[in-house]
Parts: structure tokens; sequence; C-alpha cells
């Protein structure tokens, strides 16, 4: 089957939700999330308001899609390259990719995601949780994590204790590398839950 050729029109809309999304993701680095208007974004991107709500409904959809593109980008790959290696280095990486992606973002937006009401970072639901727990399952059937905690249990142990790692680094204002921290700790609380790490 041919694929069919976007019109110029179709194109430049495609550039424009792009823009005002990469806009509105670099202010969020910059400044407070809630300090950020619409306005802001709109004047910056070059766009009219009315054009920033064709494309988006609030700031709060720019940034859900981040989150969501973290989930395809970051941990839909772990399904898709398979798992090799023991399970418990396939979970250190999980976490430090991680680690690169919220440092990527910046304090701003992590402090924002963690201390929102609307905080995406705890939704068991969101595809970085399923895609954890399906490795803690493969780990636990392959008998190289314990099952003295269900694989949900032990998604949230390892979350609970990353997103305490993540805390202590907003409050720090990031004055440490975010991946070396996490890979310390991840690596010892490994050590606890694993019988061949």
């Amino acid at each position: 089957m041919k694929e069919q050729k976007l019109t110029k029109r179709k194109e430049q809309s495609i550039q424009t939700k792009q823009n005002i999304y990469d806009v509105a993701l670099e202010l969020m680095k910059n400044k407070s999330f809630k300090d950020v208007t619409i306005e802001e974004i709109s004047k910056k991107a070059g766009v009219s308001v009315g054009s920033f709500y064709y494309y988006f409904n609030s700031k709060e959809d720019i940034y859900l899609k981040l989150f969501e593109q973290m989930d395809k980008d970051l941990f839909q790959d772990f399904e898709v390259k398979g798992q090799t290696g023991s399970v418990g280095g396939v979970i250190l990486d999980f976490f430090i990719q991680l680690a690169r992606f919220i440092t990527e973002l910046g304090l701003n937006i992590t402090r924002y995601n963690l201390f929102t009401d609307d905080t995406i970072f705890y939704d068991e639901d969101r595809y970085m949780n399923i895609a954890l727990q399906n490795i803690i399952k493969l780990g636990q059937t392959n008998e190289e994590l314990t099952t003295d905690m269900s694989e949900k249990e032990m998604t949230n142990y390892l979350l609970v204790i990353v997103r305490g790692i993540v805390l202590d680094w907003c409050v720090n204002n990031g004055d440490y590398s975010l991946e070396e921290k996490v890979l310390e700790f991840m690596k010892r609380i490994l050590s606890s839950v694993s019988l061949k790490f």
C-alpha cells in the first residue's frame, strides 16, 4: 500500500503543534509550571492564543503529552528489545533511563510532577508501571527475584524508593547526578530482592 503524502497545510499544522509543544516545554524547564502562561507560550511560539487552543486544551495537555511520550519512548522500548541479561540488570537499566529522562526534564517540571494533586508519577495504570511489573513478573517466574512480594508490591516498593531519591534531588536543587544516585541505591535495593543479582 502506497503511503499517502501529507499536504503542505497538514505538514504546517503538525509543525505548528510541535513548535507550541517545544516552546512550552522549554518555558516549563526554565520557570515554575504555574508561572508559565498560555499567552506567554503563544507569543514565544509565534501563534495566537486561539491557535494554542486549537491544538491543546490547556498547558496541562502539554504536560500530559510529555509523559505519554516518555512512556512511548522509554518504557515501550523495554518490551520491544526484549529482556536480555539478568532481570536485575534490566531493572537497573529501566531506572537509569528514568533518571536520565527526569534530569533532562529539569527541576521545575519534576517539582511540579511531584507536588501537584494531578501528578501522573503515581498513576499505577501508566505504561511505566505496567512495564516494570512485567519485568518483575518475568524475574520472579525465572527465579531471579524473590516472591516474598507480588510483582505489583515490588513495583510499588521500587518506585517509592526512586521517588524518594527524585524528591531529594529536587530538594537539593539537582546538585548531584540523579543517574548516579539512582544507580547506587538501586544496586543496593535489588540485592535485597534478587536471588541471582
